[in-house]
């Protein structure tokens, strides 16, 4: 990547980083590019040279978390092994991305109404291929007998939303780790499936 790529894809990442905690702690309504600005420290022009308008800022934090997502669900399944250890592999490595990311992931679910009707079709082809990628690996357990799953479809919607709605509850420094998280939701993602191994 060429110095002014990168130079670009940090000033990006920067204003999403922050434009995901404004828009978590004020709404994308009540946050003004003014405002993202400021909060970096810049100026408005600072922003105009990665974004045109603050909706371009929200359908980025779309689109990135669920390639977000994609790359567990695909990292996972291509670091092989069984299906179950696939399986755990992705709800515990998902979990941690889902808390890792929990402002974006509230933005995520909660701002969906603004998103711009030319971006929605990109953004439900990406859930789309999350949705297919997790219900061919369920499907792939089914086959070789290691999952008893009537409807893999409604497996993968209950699997995805467990996970995901950890960034309602979830609170830093609280009762539990991110790793014994994840690894709680692997266990029971792998009940949901019917896995004779999921653990006590």
């Amino acid at each position: 990547m060429a110095l002014r790529d990168e130079l670009k894809h940090f000033k990006k990442e920067r204003i999403l980083e922050e434009a995901e905690r404004l828009f978590y702690e004020r709404g994308f309504r009540g946050t003004s590019l003014d405002a993202i600005a400021e909060s970096l420290d810049m100026t408005k022009p600072f922003i105009y040279g990665a974004y045109e308008r603050k909706l371009d800022i929200l359908v980025d934090i779309y689109e990135r978390a669920m390639n977000r997502a994609l790359d567990a669900i695909r990292g996972a399944r291509e670091a092989g092994g069984t299906p179950a250890e696939q399986l755990r592999r992705f709800a515990s490595t998902y979990t941690g991305v889902v808390i890792a990311n929990q402002a974006g992931t509230a933005v995520f679910f909660r701002e969906e109404p603004s998103i711009p009707e030319e971006a929605v079709r990109r953004i439900n082809d990406l859930k789309g291929r999350f949705d297919a990628e997790l219900a061919a690996l369920i499907v792939s357990g089914v086959e070789a007998g290691a999952f008893r799953v009537e409807d893999p479809r409604a497996a993968t919607l209950a699997i995805g939303g467990m996970i995901s709605w950890a960034y309602v509850w979830h609170r830093p420094g609280g009762r539990l780790t991110p790793e014994e998280i994840g690894a709680q939701m692997a266990t029971y993602a792998l009940r949901i499936v019917g896995a004779p191994d999921a653990g006590a």
